[in-house]
């Protein structure tokens, strides 16, 4: 029983297996085929390995010879910034350079015309100054002085100051009568060396207590009044005089339609004589 039974699963299993192992035939048979086609699929493969190594290999290249390019176009751009770095530090060295001589130059130009300028101003106001003077003493040069001193002999100290300050001609005079015939331009009465008649010296009237003194004060300006007059009535209006004393005559104020100066001092005295002198020439040009 048990042996008829195998048989019968033997009999079954193979019943079973048949379809097995017509599936195991087809696969065989495929497997056959895709051996078959191998060495085709190998070499396509290998075909497409080589185009791609083909390509990869051309690809390489080309970028190798984009960055050989790329680069030496870097190096000639650097090359040629550099130049143009030189060249420009050149030319702005030489722009500096000829701009700081320009500027020197025009600094130079400058203070010379500024130095030329004060220069000639100075000069020309000097040249003024020097013709200005000339033309004064062109003035007191033509200018005839008389030094009036009443009734004395000797010529004082003063008289050699008028000397020596370059008039034409300083005549000492004593005598009315020589100023009527033969006045000069300007006439200097000397009070401060006139003795009064008494004997007196003129100026002692203004010294000490006769300072203040009214009798003294009045005899005084009646002294110089009768002087002063005398004097201007042989004068041409035109005649410049300088009365001289170290003192305040008040007649003197009142005299404004004649040319009539006071000089208290020496050096007054030198200095009206001189303005009298540009006085009389002033009236004589009117």
């Amino acid at each position: 029983m048990d042996i008829w039974f195998s048989a019968l699963e033997w009999t079954q299993c193979l019943a079973q297996a048949s379809p097995t192992l017509n599936e195991l035939a087809q696969d065989l048979e495929s497997l056959k085929l895709q051996v078959e086609l191998l060495p085709q699929m190998q070499e396509t493969v290998t075909q497409n390995l080589t185009s791609q190594v083909n390509f990869l290999s051309s690809q390489i290249t080309t970028l190798s010879s984009s960055f050989t390019s790329f680069v030496n176009a870097m190096k000639w751009i650097v090359g040629f910034l550099a130049v143009l770095a030189a060249i420009l530090t050149g030319f702005g060295s030489w722009i500096f350079k000829s701009s700081l001589d320009e500027a020197q130059t025009v600094a130079q130009n400058l203070i010379s015309q500024r130095v030329e300028s004060i220069i000639g101003e100075v000069v020309e106001e000097r040249v003024i100054q020097i013709r200005q003077t000339l033309r004064r003493e062109e003035v007191i040069g033509t200018t005839l002085v008389d030094y009036y001193l009443p009734h004395q002999t000797q010529p004082p100290s003063e008289f050699s100051l008028m000397q020596a300050r370059g008039f034409q001609q300083v005549r000492f005079r004593s005598e009315l009568g020589s100023l009527r015939r033969q006045p000069g331009d300007v006439v200097v009465l000397d009070l401060q060396n006139w003795q009064c008649e008494s004997g007196e010296a003129y100026r002692s009237l203004f010294e000490g207590d006769n300072f203040r003194n009214p009798e003294a004060k009045a005899q005084r300006e009646a002294a110089a009044k009768m002087l002063i007059d005398e004097l201007l009535d042989v004068l041409s209006p035109s005649v410049v005089v300088v009365v001289y004393i170290k003192g305040q005559i008040e007649y003197l104020f009142g005299l404004n339609d004649r040319y009539v100066l006071a000089a208290n001092n020496p050096v007054t005295l030198v200095g009206n004589v001189a303005d009298g002198a540009y006085v009389v020439k002033g009236d004589r040009q009117m």
